[in-house]
């Protein structure tokens, strides 16, 4: 399959091709082996850090607006409640199932995902 790779921040991309997978009119093996080629291909890039996800949205916004946001040290993200690293945990848990179940999976973890609304004050 064909994956879509235009944003510079991996967690769009992983999200973005997630949906097309599920929404993709193939059968479940060949969604389950889609899944894993598409995290091959993102594995190095989606790091849990400062570099691509916020660890506190608020303070993070804060310091945009006054062009005030200089990271000296990369640290760690490690917020329960952030949205994208929670569906990349679920899309790797549902990968390490069976093939069977991993559409079934990641369509829930998707589903789950876009209905929190705060979802893109975490992501930068």
């Amino acid at each position: 399959m064909f994956f879509k790779m235009t944003s510079r921040n991996a967690y769009r991309d992983l999200v973005r091709n997630a949906r097309r997978i599920c929404v993709a009119a193939i059968s479940d093996e060949e969604k389950s082996s889609a899944f894993q080629e598409l995290y091959t291909l993102l594995q190095g890039k989606l790091d849990e850090t400062e570099r691509s996800l916020n660890s506190q949205p608020a303070y993070a916004q804060r310091c945009e607006h006054w062009n005030q946001r200089e990271i000296r040290s990369i640290k760690r993200v490690t917020n329960e409640n952030n949205p994208w690293l929670c569906f990349k945990r679920e899309f790797v848990d549902a990968l390490s199932l069976d093939v069977k179940i991993h559409a079934k999976r990641v369509s829930t973890a998707l589903a789950w995902f876009y209905a929190n609304p705060w979802k893109d004050d975490w992501i930068r």
